[in-house]
This record gives structure tokens, C-alpha cells and sequence, in this order.
């Protein structure tokens, strides 16, 4: 049986210098759709590594019958020229941004009719939490297609990922509904973070309550000794980028995405 996921990788004198990656995406709706990635390290990029790795996921792609293949590159030339001569169309830009939590203000208290819970309030049950992040999701700007996300990938690939900190991200609840979800993956070790995506379903958008969980997600980062938080945003999810500057990140990088169709 053919694996739906491969991983290469490529070493000099013993030394990982770069890897790759390539299978399909779970979360779509059809099977055919795939995902890739390059990683070379700067000393030792212009040296074929790079197109050797991707020969390799490349075949893997073709065994598995993927027909749409998105991928991520940095915003520098070399790196655009790579991902284009493979035959990528370039189709959004992302920012890539950070914040210190440490430096923002108390959060406000939650409007009426709203409660406040870190997703571990959840634990025993966390199909509502998967119910809202689905919905919030479903017209997220970008190449990707999550409207095959079941429970079960849900929860294999966000909710038990081992950095998906639960105490750290945060649930709005309103008329018995969680209708607002951000999740932070967290390194305590480096006191590093990464938001993991935050949502408002339709029904309940332009009430703030996308920046309220937010806000309440970072202090509770904060006090948990984490300083760095990072996100990365799709340049026209105007909604999500205002949440970001009026939270105080700092654009740290520009990527982008682009799809590869057979």
C-alpha cells in the first residue's frame, strides 16, 4: 500500500543539510489534493540539493494520484525562482508577524451574554470546539480547502497535536454555542508560541469577539512565561490583520503560497 505522506532527507559528513515533505491533505474535500515542502539550509543551497529532494516527493506526489499541490516559499528571489520553474503558479502572500505578550494591557472583561474558557474546559468533550473552528474556517482566505475536515482528522492533526496548549487558548461561548476559537501551539521550553489559527463563525462576526479570545489567549500566554507569539496571515484577511496591529505585531517576514495542477 502506497503511503499518503513522505518525508526525504538529505545529509552531508552525517549532517542533516535539508528534508522535504509531501502527502495529501487531509482536510480537503477531494483526494487529489496535496501538500509540499522544501527545507535546505543557506550553506548548502545552489548545490542541487533542492531539486533532488523535490524529485523525490515529486514522484511520491505523482504515485499518489495528487493533482493539486500547494506549497510555501520565502519571499526572496531565489526562492520564488525555485518554486516557479517546477511549474508553481504564485497565488497569495502571507506575513508572517510576531508579538510579545508580556507587553500588552489587561484584557477586557467579556460583553454580556459572552463567557470566557480555555479550550481544557473542553477536554471531555471537544466536538463543539471542532464544530466552530470548521465553520469560522470554511471561508479563510488562501489556496487551501478545508471543507473535508472530519472530527477525527480535526483531532489528530490541531487538538492532540503534542504543542496544541490547551490552557493557553480560548473559547467564546454565547446562547449555549461556542461561536469564537483561537488555539496556540506552545514551546514552554523556549518560551516561544504560534497561533494555530482563530475563527468567529459567521453568525456572530463584528462583535470583537475574534480580538476578545485573542486577547485573552495572549495574557494567558504571558503569564505562562511565554514571549515570543507568532502568526501568519494571508494578505487579504483584512479582519484577522486589523485583530494583529491593534495587538501590536510586528511584521517579521513576507512568504508565499502557490499551487502546482496537473
Amino acid at each position: 500500500m502506497v503511503s499518503p505522506a513522505s518525508v526525504e532527507k538529505a545529509e552531508s559528513d552525517g549532517e542533516l543539510v535539508g528534508w522535504a515533505f509531501a502527502g495529501l491533505d487531509v482536510f480537503a474535500a477531494a483526494r487529489d489534493r496535496a501538500f509540499a515542502g522544501i527545507v535546505v539550509h543557506p550553506d548548502h543551497r545552489r548545490a542541487g540539493i533542492g531539486s533532488a529532494l523535490w524529485e523525490a516527493v515529486s514522484a511520491h506526489l505523482r504515485e499518489i494520484g495528487a493533482r493539486r499541490i500547494v506549497t510555501y516559499s520565502r519571499g526572496d528571489d531565489a526562492a520564488k525562482r525555485f518554486v516557479a520553474t517546477r511549474g508553481f503558479t504564485l497565488v497569495t502572500t502571507d506575513t508572517t508577524s510576531a508579538v510579545d505578550p508580556r507587553e500588552l494591557p489587561e484584557p477586557p472583561a467579556p460583553p454580556q451574554g459572552v463567557a470566557l474558557h480555555p479550550l481544557s474546559a473542553f477536554s471531555h468533550d471537544p466536538e463543539p470546539l471542532y464544530l466552530s473552528d470548521r465553520e469560522s474556517a470554511l471561508d479563510e482566505p488562501g489556496p487551501t480547502d478545508i471543507s473535508g475536515i472530519t472530527m477525527e482528522s480535526w483531532r489528530r492533526l490541531i487538538w492532540d497535536h503534542p504543542e496544541c496548549d490547551r490552557e493557553l487558548g480560548v473559547a467564546a461561548v454565547a446562547d449555549g454555542v461556542v461561536v469564537a476559537t483561537t488555539f496556540l501551539f506552545a514551546d514552554h521550553e523556549t518560551g516561544r508560541a504560534m497561533n494555530g489559527g482563530t475563527g468567529v463563525i459567521p453568525a456572530y462576526r463584528g462583535r470583537g469577539l475574534g480580538l476578545l479570545v485573542k486577547q485573552h489567549s495572549l495574557a494567558r500566554a504571558a503569564a505562562a512565561g511565554i514571549t515570543l507569539v507568532i502568526t501568519l496571515n494571508d494578505e487579504t484577511n483584512a479582519p484577522m490583520l486589523a485583530i494583529n496591529r491593534k495587538l501590536g505585531y510586528r511584521p517579521l517576514s513576507t512568504g508565499h503560497r502557490w499551487v502546482l495542477e496537473h
